[in-house]
């Protein structure tokens, strides 16, 4: 028979519940218990995300994800709260390419599972009130083409207008090619800005990073970027223990890397769905 710490964690492992929702799930205890294990755990098993609502969390190491647009959630969260920002926006400059070819599934459908919004100054001037000063921010990209370029450079500088400080370009080195006609790519860009100058914390790590990329039935989201390449930005930017941001979390990749390179992550996601596999690759991480 199974604790009510166990059926706890269980239960909350899948389910972002208020306490009502609790006692409901489990009839045969007292609700007073019920709390009871709660509240002795917070911060152990449970944190509290807001009133009546918590999540499960093991020992040093917390992620939380939050059902919603950045756009509105972002200005919900104090300053200077985040050591690094590291996510894969939705841009929408390859909107154009979902509408030609026949041969891959994402083209069939004329379209991603998600949809594409732009950050813009509003969210970059977000982004830079949470991030700590010094700390780093890394923003995925595609390929620089000539239906590109303009795109990336304008994301630049209206990240700099914000307030970034544009540091490098980095480049994810996917290992298999992609379609195209001037050359097939088999990368991807990726943006390092600062808040100021950067604090300097890890210097042996490449700016081309070789990580395969996800493939098939193993990826839960379209453009999930794997986890191994995560882990090499998180410890080229934070030590252990700091607090990382993906504003776009999608399946949560950036969750899981954090938790297996000992830092707490927060992410974000609009789409329900994408949100509960977050949840889920979190969880089952912790307990396997």
């Amino acid at each position: 028979m199974k604790t009510l710490k166990e059926r706890l964690v269980e239960f909350l492992a899948d389910n972002e519940s208020n306490l009502k929702e609790i006692y409901e799930a489990l009839p045969d205890e007292k609700e007073t218990t019920i709390r009871g294990r709660l509240n002795e755990n917070i911060d152990k098993c449970f944190r509290r995300v807001s009133r009546g609502i918590y999540i499960a969390t093991v020992g040093d190491t917390q992620c939380a994800l939050i059902e919603g647009d950045s756009w509105d959630e972002l200005a919900k969260l104090e300053d200077n709260s985040f050591d690094a920002i590291i996510t894969d926006p939705p841009y929408s400059i390859l909107n154009a390419q979902m509408q030609t070819g026949t041969t891959r599934a994402r083209n069939l459908k004329k379209g991603w599972d998600f949809e594409t919004k732009d950050i813009d100054s509003d969210l970059y001037s977000e982004m830079l009130r949470v991030l700590k000063p010094n700390g780093h921010f890394f923003c995925f990209m595609p390929a620089a083409k000539h239906d590109t370029y303009d795109y990336i450079y304008n994301q630049i500088k209206i990240a700099e207008a914000a307030g970034f400080t544009f540091n490098s370009q980095w480049v994810w080195d996917k290992k298999v090619i992609s379609l195209g006609y001037n050359g097939r790519p088999r990368h991807e860009l990726i943006l390092f800005f600062s808040k100021g100058k950067r604090r300097r914390i890890n210097n042996s790590i490449a700016d081309v990073q070789t990580h395969s990329r996800m493939m098939g039935r193993k990826k839960v989201h379209q453009t999930e970027k794997p986890v191994e390449l995560l882990i090499e930005l998180i410890r080229f930017s934070t030590y252990p223990g700091d607090v990382v941001l993906d504003p776009f979390a999608g399946s949560y990749s950036l969750g899981l890397a954090a938790m297996l390179t000992g830092r707490h992550a927060v992410g974000i996601e609009k789409h329900p769905d994408f949100a509960k596999a977050g949840i889920w690759r979190m969880t089952r991480s912790l307990w396997t």
